[in-house]
């Protein structure tokens, strides 16, 4: 019975503005919980990643570890990739020197956070835009009655609050979370990152090749 009062109370008397709003909350939840456990050090840093490249102690297991790597979805293979071909265009393998490779799939993983970004900006237009209407409903009906009730008015006002209420509930917490993803993904891309990646590197230089250098051209003689 009272879940039924508060379900009435803070859901139902907030209007149309409600049905933009709860599918929002909802929808805020879902991809905050999906963006922490895709950026688990676990998933972007994976072990068996890790392990494939450990078990490199010949050619044929190095062209063997590039083939997998391009059907793999972990950020850390494509970072790896994107090393392998810079070594073989004669690029820097140091992350310090060349941190292209790194920056590019970060910024893939910036990117994915921007739906979180709208929500927290989206959320609370939408509760103002709510809060606005039900106040303009409100004015207009108290105009063409005549009435002079002020606790019906407070009351309705109060009723007018809620998507607001919910705009701040949803923007707030997400927001938050916003700022705790982002600054995950900044340690990934200056210190953890970086890191892995040199110790990758350094154990497979020996194996990525460089073009060869193009012969220098003798210079041609003209006998007169």
């Amino acid at each position: 019975m009272q879940a039924t009062s508060y379900l009435e109370e803070y859901v139902l008397q907030g209007g149309i503005t409600m049905a933009a709003l709860i599918p929002l909350s909802l929808y805020t939840l879902a991809i905050i919980v999906q963006r922490f456990i895709d950026l688990r050090r676990s998933r972007i840093v994976a072990a068996q990643i890790l392990s494939r490249v450990t078990s490199v102690t010949s050619k044929e297991s190095f062209l063997a570890l590039r083939e997998s790597l391009r059907s793999d979805p972990a950020p850390l293979a494509a970072i790896i990739l994107g090393y392998i071909e810079a070594g073989e265009r004669g690029e820097s393998l140091d992350p310090k020197e060349n941190s292209a490779p790194i920056e590019d799939e970060t910024d893939h993983l910036y990117q994915s956070l921007s739906p979180i970004a709208t929500s927290y900006v989206v959320a609370p237009l939408l509760g103002v835009l709510g809060t606005t209407v039900a106040i303009m409903s409100t004015f207009q009906q108290f105009a063409t009655s005549g009435r002079r009730d002020m606790s019906a008015l407070v009351a309705a006002i109060d009723k007018s609050l809620i998507t607001t209420m919910w705009g701040l509930i949803i923007a707030v917490p997400a927001y938050f979370c916003f700022a705790l993803l982002q600054s995950k993904v900044y340690r990934y891309e200056r210190r953890i990152l970086p890191g892995v990646m040199k110790v990758i590197n350094r154990h497979l230089a020996a194996y990525v090749t460089a073009p060869a250098a193009a012969p220098k051209s003798e210079p041609v003689s003209i006998n007169r």
